[in-house]
């Protein structure tokens, strides 16, 4: 029954989607003048310097925009996608002449004066499942550009005692506009405005600078002259308020920082303007000089008004959310905010989100699997507060505390994710009277309650664009089981107190210039996060506070002491006027004494008997635990896409998480152990397809290992996947389904085979396949992996 809904859904849903796509059919094609007709392809000749992408982006006429540039339009099947995403773009004659003036005008922005739009060609594509389609080309001269022959300033009021400090940084400015290159409207105009900054910035309000540009014809040259007028020097007058409401003054005041009788500088209005907006309560903010009216005396005390418009200061959220990938989960989330908690402009918020995961089900196991009995519902919460308070011992200097608390079970580890049994190597099948059943070993499923204090300082830089902060946070973790089965050996509440100082350089922009994070064209993103845990006399005392004494051959604590470095670089580069093609390096260093070595070996527990067999299964308890949190993993959504959740990076067979206490290496599973060294390489190309939908191409590459190399001595091991994916834009970021294919050969260089007996590393486990058949992995998220 369950197999004929299936089928019948599936044949309505196919129905459906085929005519919804019959309904999306390209316009009707009629007209003798080609009015109306669907454009295939948009194409110049002629376009030497300037290309036929620059060219695209200023004209109205466009070509219909296809799902992956229209490779799925002739694929059965697949073209019901094709048929669903794709934009159809109108022939219009009068647009197109339109256009042609637009390409000449475009041309003389950059230099070309001579240039010309000569023709435009619209022919039918033809061809079966092409009718009523037209190519449009366009044929262009570009001529010879146009060459800057000089570049003179020309100052109207200017004195020794008024340039002292405007030469240089001016003399600099003119520099940038270089004889004997091309001219370049936007780069003249460009340089106007930065010398009227530099004027600005330097007490200069009424400063005014005029742009004017000689052109030869004849000989190709243009002579370019800036005229300057200084005006007098200015200082700041009253600084005056606008629109606060209910808001309190002085916090606003603070983060201005402008005095009266300060020198005038457009610098610090911006800054002033940047801390305001960093509050997060102005839904605007405006910065208005009070300078006199043209002809009218100049005053040199220069009032300043600030006008804001309050936000909402209160906000309450309430949702839910799910997971289906490497674990299946669902969730709710409610929480409040108040941005101006107990006045000053203080932000307070609390958020609560209860949540069960369905063990130990995954998007692999979802359809055709039975569970039986190892399903459960394991139920985890997660509490978070913050209190900001802005000013702190300077004007852009946040004070945070921060707490949290989680009932959870941790995805790092092999806590949330039953764990691969042993490989049958010998002959027979399972059941046989050479290889009998057996039954399987009860698994713990750990589960942690975790306190979580911090506090500590953040400070925006460089128009908020550099951000740094430094945080003493103190983590302790008290571990319990979901299932019957007790703790493993060894395993004990953790206490992780660390001092962290995250740095950040975002320079991410969309094609219109803007800082974007979500959806960036260009620009890069750097950051470093260091983390010095345990070495701090005062976490030496706190620990003692804490755990107090212990005796040494049954610890219930376990204090983390360690140095941890995490590097990350992003970078964005367009490729096209619509195409972006984005790189992603990140790797983490973990120094540690007494865990997370190379040489763990769990399996030699088995050898010692009695109480040396214990300690040692405590020893092996205590490295799990603390590499758990400390130590790094790779594979995911937002890692190795080809990968589920961990299954990258060492792992061993460790006996003492069953509850059978005579169990040995040989019967138990594979888990990961995590490692001390990380590096992860991402390469991905982002196809937007129309305004809602868009497309990926990417490739993941990452290793993790307890040695600190970045090279191993063996066989490299890169984990190469490659895969495809589709993106639609909400309102909350994009929605993403990632596929990741592992490539064969390029996991384990020499091994081109997953199921290969020899050669497979002993330390790694084999990924998992999708329903048990594909070497891929499934990845459905929100927000971009990077």
């Amino acid at each position: 029954m369950a197999r004929f809904v299936a089928a019948a859904l599936t044949t309505c849903a196919a129905l459906g989607v085929s005519a919804c796509a019959a309904s999306r059919q390209p316009p009707a094609c009629t007209r003798p003048d080609l009015g109306g007709c669907a454009i295939e392809e948009v194409s110049f000749d002629g376009d030497e310097v300037i290309s036929g992408d620059e060219l695209a982006e200023r004209i109205a006429t466009a070509e219909s925009s296809h799902l992956l540039g229209g490779a799925l339009e002739p694929v059965p099947i697949l073209s019901i996608w094709d048929a669903l995403t794709v934009e159809y773009e109108r022939f219009d004659r009068f647009v197109l002449e339109r256009d042609m003036a637009r390409i000449e005008r475009y041309y003389r922005a950059r230099g070309f004066y001579n240039a010309r739009a000569r023709a435009a060609r619209v022919q039918r594509t033809g061809g079966p499942g092409k009718e009523g389609r037209v190519r449009v080309r366009i044929v262009v001269s570009e001529g010879q550009p146009v060459t800057i022959a000089s570049v003179d300033l020309q100052w109207r009021d200017w004195t020794l005692e008024k340039g002292k400090d405007i030469a240089r940084p001016v003399t600099e400015a003119k520099g940038r506009l270089r004889v004997g290159e091309r001219l370049d409207e936007e780069e003249y105009e460009e340089l106007k405005k930065t010398l009227l900054r530099v004027l600005t910035d330097r007490g200069f309000a009424y400063a005014t600078v005029e742009g004017h540009v000689d052109v030869d014809l004849v000989k190709n040259e243009a002579r370019v002259r800036y005229t300057i007028e200084l005006g007098p020097e200015s200082t700041f007058g009253e600084v005056k308020l606008e629109g606060l409401g209910e808001l309190p003054e002085a916090p606003v005041r603070t983060a201005i920082g402008i005095e009266e009788g300060e020198r005038f500088s457009t610098a610090a209005l911006a800054d002033a303007e940047q801390a305001l907006a960093d509050f997060g309560v102005f839904g605007a903010v405006a910065v208005k000089p009070e300078l006199a009216p043209p002809g009218q005396p100049r005053n040199p005390v220069v009032p300043v008004t600030f006008s804001v418009e309050p936000a909402a200061l209160r906000a309450v959220k309430l949702g839910g959310g799910a997971e289906v990938g490497s674990r299946v989960e669902a969730h709710l989330v409610a929480g409040w905010e108040d941005r101006n908690f107990l006045g000053g402009l203080r932000r307070f918020n609390i958020e609560a989100r209860p949540g069960l995961v369905f063990y130990p089900m995954e998007f692999a196991n979802l359809f055709g699997k039975e569970l039986g009995d190892t399903f459960r519902l394991l139920p985890e919460i997660h509490l978070r507060s913050e209190l900001r308070q802005p000013g702190a011992f300077e004007r852009r200097t946040a004070a945070v505390l921060r707490g949290s608390f989680k009932l959870y079970c941790p995805q790092t580890g092999e806590f949330c994710t039953k764990p691969d049994e042993k490989a049958d190597t010998d002959e027979g099948e399972p059941g046989s009277a050479s290889n009998p059943p057996q039954e399987p070993l009860d698994h713990a499923i750990v589960g942690y309650r975790e306190y979580v204090g911090s506090i500590g300082l953040e400070r925006p830089f460089l128009k908020s664009d550099l951000n740094a902060a430094l945080l003493y946070n103190i983590q302790l973790n008290s571990p319990f089981t979901y299932n019957p089965a007790p703790l493993p050996p060894g395993f004990g509440t953790l206490f992780i107190p660390y001092l962290q100082a995250l740095v950040s350089y975002d320079r991410r922009l969309n094609r219109a210039g803007k800082p974007d994070r979500l959806t960036p064209h260009h620009g890069y993103y750097v950051a470093l996060d260091t983390q010095l845990a345990g070495y701090l006399g005062f976490d030496t005392a706190l620990a003692r506070a804490v755990v107090g004494e212990q005796d040494e051959s049954n610890k219930r604590f376990h204090a983390a002491r360690d140095i941890r470095f995490q590097p990350e670089f992003r970078a964005y580069l367009p490729v096209s006027r619509r195409w972006t093609l984005g790189f992603r390096l990140m790797t983490g260093w973990l120094f540690t004494g007494d865990y997370g070595d190379a040489s763990l070996d769990p399996a030699a527990c088995d050898a010692l008997g009695g109480e040396d067999r214990n300690t040692c299964q405590r020893d092996v308890g205590a490295d799990l635990q603390l590499m758990q949190f400390r130590g790094f993993f790779s594979g995911g959504a937002t890692s190795n896409r080809g990968y589920g959740y961990n299954e990258v990076g060492p792992h061993a067979r460790v006996p003492s998480l069953t509850a059978d206490e005579n169990a040995n290496a040989e019967d138990a599973p594979l888990v990961p152990i995590g490692g001390r060294l990380l590096w992860e390489a991402s390469l991905e190309l982002r196809i937007p397809l129309g305004e809602s939908f868009g497309t990926v191409i990417f490739a993941d590459a990452s290793d993790v290992t307890r040695e600190h190399r970045l090279f191993r001595p063996d066989a490299q091991r890169l984990h190469l996947s490659a895969g495809i994916g589709l993106r639609y834009t909400t309102p909350v970021g994009p929605l993403r389904f990632d596929v990741g294919y592992r490539v064969p050969c390029m996991q384990v260089l020499g091994v081109c085979h997953e199921t290969q007996a020899d050669g497979w590393p002993d330390d790694e486990r084999r990924p998992g396949k999708l329903f048990d058949v594909l070497p891929v992995a499934v990845n459905l998220a929100i927000g971009e992996a990077f």
